[in-house]
């Protein structure tokens, strides 16, 4: 699918005003089976404008960029570039219209030079019977690292760069667009500090309020500091909406936190009423954990009885967490002992040997082996206790009996213990990744996400398990982007920022703390 006002392969702008904006939505709406990802998004951006896109995660915010850079079609309303009316079917045609993205998980291909990397797909430019010209990509490719007054070589090795220098090559080949296309530049800018250090960072930003006059900029970020320091504007997106556009100067950032949050917590959806308080046996203890890139000397205690929640930004590394916590990956620096024993670093072994039980984000990935059957998956931790002690054979009544009794005890629907688990719904094969590790009797389940595209009364069945689990004295880290559902059913939350720890709240039942303080410390 091409422009309506020019072909992509042309790449013109006929019938483009220089007045207009450089970028319009109308009305764009986006939805996914189960989910409503954007609702009605409206907002404008002017030539030469930076806007700052903020909102929780979940808000809409990536579906958005992937709209606008052409990776995904929106159901319904309208884009329009410089003026003109634009559809986009594929990346590319985004490309031709001036649409780039520098993403926080860099693009580029770090084994071939930068200048390859800067005209990477465009290497037709520089073609002369079917000859490349590759001092011609040199020349070029020096000129725009010059112009933006970024000091790399062309033809260094990009993998041979820093993080933030190839940060700045992925400004440069965004900038290089105009050199193919005679276009100017809408550049979008996704998370482009989360893995820069604060020099780099003001390197980045530098950069930026110098190529203001070359180019329009959406900003998207969580480190609300970014947005006021260098936007002009700010659009606000909550639940898949937008909720607000305005001038930076007219908002301040306890202002912008209450916007993004606006929202009440339901205390009986996540059973708040009989959220119990835990004891005062810790039965695991993270002591000063370290991964490069991800946490820097993170310390916590999990009680007997409790649900610790886990609350951070994108990148905040509280994934990288809970997956050290649980062995599936492994620490630079620090130790995890649960009850008195230290834990192998990266060993899922030495963790399931201990009682950690863990319910990944990506179920499917990770979770089950959807081809395989329920019964196949639930007693696959459960091996031994299914043994009839001959030449390692498994007891196929008990194995059948066991899984027919978590089936009825979880309420999973299925057809019986031989259904596949790809066949189940959202829920019923988050129930069955839960009833693997509660039948092998397990003391502590690290939660990432686990009411990720579930929908309502699947997720009060696993909130139900949960205040179930932890009054019958096991013990709960729970990591969540949803902040109601982590606020409502955490005893306390330990918030990250950066890799570190910024905050811990008690949240008692009697006395929950506010979203917008808790979104403070993630911010």
């Amino acid at each position: 699918m091409t422009t309506s006002t020019a072909t992509a392969d042309e790449g013109s702008t006929d019938g483009r005003s220089p007045a207009a904006p450089a970028l319009e939505l109308r009305g764009v709406s986006k939805s996914y089976p189960g989910v409503r990802a954007l609702s009605d998004v409206s907002f404008t951006l002017q030539r030469h404008q930076m806007i700052g896109l903020v909102g929780e995660n979940g808000a809409g915010k990536s579906t958005l960029l992937s709209i606008v850079n052409g990776t995904v079609r929106p159901d319904s309303g309208s884009i329009r570039i410089n003026g003109a009316d634009v559809r986009f079917g594929h990346p590319t045609e985004a490309s031709r219209n001036g649409i780039a993205t520098v993403f926080q998980e860099q693009g580029l291909i770090p084994n071939i030079p930068v200048f390859e990397n800067i005209f990477l797909g465009r290497e037709k430019r520089f073609a002369v019977g079917g000859w490349l010209l590759r001092k011609a990509m040199i020349d070029e490719a020096k000129q725009v690292l010059d112009e933006l007054q970024i000091d790399v070589s062309p033809t260094s090795l990009t993998g041979s760069l820093t993080f933030g220098q190839r940060q700045l090559v992925e400004i440069a080949k965004a900038f290089a667009l105009k050199r193919v296309y005679p276009v100017e530049p809408i550049i979008l800018l996704d998370e482009p500090t989360s893995a820069l250090s604060d020099l780099e960072a003001e390197k980045l930003f530098e950069g930026i309020r110098r190529w203001r006059s070359q180019a329009s900029f959406v900003l998207v970020s969580h480190r609300l500091a970014d947005v006021f320091a260098t936007c002009d504007e700010v659009v606000a997106l909550k639940d898949g909406e937008v909720i607000d556009q305005r001038p930076i100067d007219s908002i301040d950032e306890p202002a912008l936190h209450e916007l993004i949050v606006g929202r009440q917590r339901n205390e009986e959806y996540y059973r708040e009423a009989i959220q119990r308080n835990p004891s005062d046996t810790v039965v695991l203890h993270a002591e000063n954990i370290m991964r490069e890139g991800h946490l820097e000397g993170v310390s916590l205690d999990l009680h007997e009885g409790e649900i610790l929640g886990i609350a951070g930004v994108l990148g905040s590394g509280k994934s990288s967490l809970a997956r050290i916590i649980a062995g599936a990956d492994s620490q630079d620096e620090g130790r995890v002992d649960a009850f008195g024993t230290v834990l192998d670093a990266g060993s899922r072994q030495s963790a399931i040997r201990q009682g950690i039980g863990y319910v990944p984000a990506e179920r499917h990935a990770e979770g089950i082996i959807g081809t395989a059957s329920v019964e196949w998956n639930l007693t696959l931790p459960n091996l031994k206790q299914l043994g009839l002690g001959l030449l390692g054979l498994i007891s196929q009544s008990k194995s059948r009996r066991l899984t027919t009794e978590w089936i009825d005890r979880l309420k999973v629907r299925a057809s019986g213990p031989a259904a596949s688990c790809r066949t189940l719904s959202g829920g019923n094969q988050q129930k069955i990744v839960f009833a693997k590790w509660l039948a092998s009797g397990v003391r502590i389940l690290v939660l990432d996400d686990p009411g990720r595209g579930l929908d309502v009364g699947a997720k009060e069945d696993i909130y139900g398990l949960m205040r179930e689990i932890t009054a019958n004295g096991g013990a709960i880290m729970l990591v969540s982007d949803n902040l109601p559902e982590l606020i409502g059913l955490s005893n306390r939350i330990l918030v990250l920022r950066q890799g570190k720890v910024s905050a811990i709240f008690d949240a008692p039942k009697e006395d929950k703390p506010r979203e917008v303080d808790v979104v403070a410390a993630m911010l």
